[in-house]
């Protein structure tokens, strides 16, 4: 016996099952950010959401467009009623938490975020400030809200493009079809390239929302028998996908086919064993309210990550599943559907009256936020301390002015420590090179000997190497230039060179060895991650050859902490409780051992190369500190403060002396 899927008009009616899929997707989001490390793919129910979405909503258009109802105002009423309620209510609830917990530049970073949340563009701000997988993301409480963005984005666009179509004769499902194939090749091709940003944005997610408009589009004749077995393959891809996929892999690319063909398959079955799975009554229930569920499970996440630096127990994380529940559930059943059914704010003008002007009143807040110092973590002393320590410029920008605008040659030179003389040694690096251009400078000024400071933040400081394929930041033109400048001063003797080098060699952000590799570029062309180890000594070797007879000393690596040390401070002082401590001596030396294994390496073969270890200055026999008796030595989890930094000046002083000799 055969039967073909619903036509659009019949599919309006409710799908269980289609709810229950929800439950899937959004499950999986939530128990994955509670820590879940058996399913690391679970991120893979936002592309679940996707989907749906695109089915439901283009089937919705579609109807509409076929029977001459369709109304511009009308489908932006029905949106807004859909996702504004619980949105706006959680961002209201979540803004003064978040003032009351953050120091100034997280708090200036969360503004960001809400300032734009209500204009569904926080995708725009996250790829500014984090990758969804990097460590960082975790202080972010409206990270969740990026894939709000790009859905409505795309319903911004869509609907014009199936107007748009009807109005010039041009049958809607090849236009469909075309852009689902451009944004596929183009998410397969950022994925390719290492494209971070691609997994916050449209072009490289139309596809997902695309593949489920196609099916609403064109649903397949196929046999109940079929359908149900179809339905079983494809609820089992998306399972599959939670837990195959994980950070280490391109996303969104060729791997996201995996959740997204799933997720077709179930839509496209509608009967079986999988369909009468998932319309059970728990299934249902919780995709009834998954999307205030996804709203409101992330914030208390990041706030408890906040004050305790660490992933939730398994029983903090089955207390926030179990209140995430309850609270969508009131959110959806008390603010939701009244509004939804028109019980509250029944015509448009006072629905567009209403979220008008509450989320004038977010905006404004978020601005606030982000653009004046409001944040109350200067109620005591310390904290104040702490919050000068979070906003101090380093050193090197008080130095001199306008060094971190270009690569040297097109910037300002920049002179450190003794102001008179010729030039006796010059500094390499990036990020963690200025910030201990203080100290560099101190130590230059001691012993009577200038130098100049030519590191560029964000690049690596060897020959030939790029983070990015596409040159954005000109790494190696910054060096190129940099070995220039060395050259035409003929009395530099001593060449330093800091980096943050676990990160460089390996690739990994601390705490995170199982993430996937920065990628780092040479010539253009990606590195092999058994090739980085072998090119890295390489390139050192190279560097120490390029600059002749002059003394290299490299210095190794701080040790980096896993968490924001200025807010963790502040939180121990407003909480009445111990700081934190900082890392294990063994953690910090196990982190560092490539490097290090790389540096004794290349000083076997080039005897100009020194190694000036920070360790000793910075830990004892069993801990490495975090604070001092001059603050705190970090202004985040790896760089120093201008204090830490400060600890290196006898280090520099040391190795400028023993050149003097």
């Amino acid at each position: 016996m055969t039967s073909t899927l619903p036509t659009p008009a019949r599919d309006a009616a409710h799908r269980d099952d289609i709810d229950g899929l929800r439950a899937v997707s959004v499950g999986a989001v939530v128990i994955a950010h509670l820590g879940a490390t058996w399913l690391p793919g679970g991120f893979v129910g936002v592309d679940v959401f996707f989907v749906i979405s695109g089915y439901l909503i283009t089937g919705i258009l579609a109807r509409d467009l076929d029977g001459g109802r369709f109304s511009f105002l009308d489908f932006y009423e029905r949106r807004l009623r859909r996702l504004y309620p619980a949105l706006l209510a959680m961002l209201a609830v979540t803004a003064p938490i978040a003032w009351y917990l953050f120091l100034v530049r997280d708090l200036k970073a969360f503004g960001l975020s809400l300032a734009w949340t209500p204009l569904f563009a926080s995708n725009f701000v996250f790829m500014g400030q984090t990758g969804y997988f990097d460590p960082d993301a975790a202080t972010k409480p409206l990270l969740h809200t990026w894939s709000l963005g790009v859905e409505e984005q795309y319903y911004l666009l869509f609907p014009l493009l199936l107007v748009g179509a009807k109005r010039f004769g041009v049958a809607r499902l090849p236009v469909v079809a075309g852009l689902v194939a451009v944004s596929f090749l183009a998410s397969v091709a950022a994925g390719i390239l290492h494209r971070g940003d691609a997994y916050y944005l449209l072009p490289t997610r139309v596809w997902e929302i695309g593949a489920g408009a196609l099916l609403a589009l064109v649903p397949p004749r196929l046999s109940d028998g079929a359908r149900g077995r179809l339905g079983v393959v494809g609820l089992g891809l998306v399972v599959v996908s939670t837990v195959v996929i994980d950070e280490t892999q391109a996303f969104p690319g060729w791997i996201a086919v995996l959740p997204v063909g799933g997720t077709v398959a179930v839509l496209a079955s509608g009967v079986g064993p999988a369909a009468r799975l998932l319309a059970t009554a728990p299934f249902a229930f919780l995709g009834r309210i998954s999307y205030s569920v996804y709203l409101w499970h992330w914030p208390p996440i990041v706030f408890l990550h906040w004050l305790t630096h660490r992933p939730p127990t398994a029983g903090e994380a089955v207390a926030i599943a179990a209140a995430t529940v309850v609270v969508a559930w009131g959110s959806t059943v008390l603010l939701e559907a009244p509004i939804r059914a028109r019980r509250v704010l029944a015509s448009r003008w006072a629905l567009f009256t209403a979220f008008a002007g509450v989320s004038a009143v977010l905006v404004g807040l978020g601005f606030l936020f982000a653009f004046a110092d409001v944040s109350p973590s200067a109620a005591t002393p310390g904290q104040a301390a702490l919050a000068a320590v979070e906003r101090e410029r380093v050193a090197i920008a008080e130095l001199c002015p306008g060094v971190d605008a270009g690569i040297v040659g097109e910037r300002p030179a920049c002179r450190i420590g003794a102001g008179e003389g010729a030039v006796r040694f010059a500094l390499l690096g990036d990020s963690h090179a200025r910030v201990a251009a203080g100290a560099l400078d101190a130590a230059g000024r001691a012993t009577g000997r200038g130098g100049l400071y030519l590191a560029r933040t964000g690049c690596p400081p060897l020959p030939g190497l790029e983070y990015f394929d596409d040159s954005i930041l000109r790494c190696d033109a910054n060096l190129t230039a940099a070995l220039a400048a060395i050259a035409a001063e003929p009395e530099i003797t001593d060449v330093f060179v800091v980096a943050r080098w676990a990160r460089a060699v390996a690739g990994l952000e601390y705490g995170r060895p199982k993430a996937r590799p920065l990628p780092i570029f040479d010539g253009g062309k990606r590195v092999g991650e058994g090739e980085r180890q072998a090119l890295f000594a390489e390139r050192l070797m190279a560097l120490v050859d390029r600059l002749g007879d002059k003394r290299v000393h490299v210095v190794a690596s701080v040790p980096e902490v896993p968490f924001d040390v200025p807010a963790a401070l502040s939180n121990a002082i407003r909480l009445g409780r111990e700081p934190p401590p900082g890392p294990v001596v063994g953690e910090h030396l196990g982190w560092q051992a490539a490097p290090r294994a790389l540096f004794a390496t290349v000083a076997q073969v080039r005897p100009r190369l020194d190694v000036i270890d920070p360790t000793a200055v910075f830990c004892d026999a069993e801990r490495c500190a975090v604070t001092g008796e001059a603050g705190p030595l970090y202004s985040d989890s790896d760089h120093l403060s201008r204090a830490g930094a400060m600890r290196l000046e006898p280090l520099f002083a040391r190795a400028l002396g023993a050149a003097g000799r």
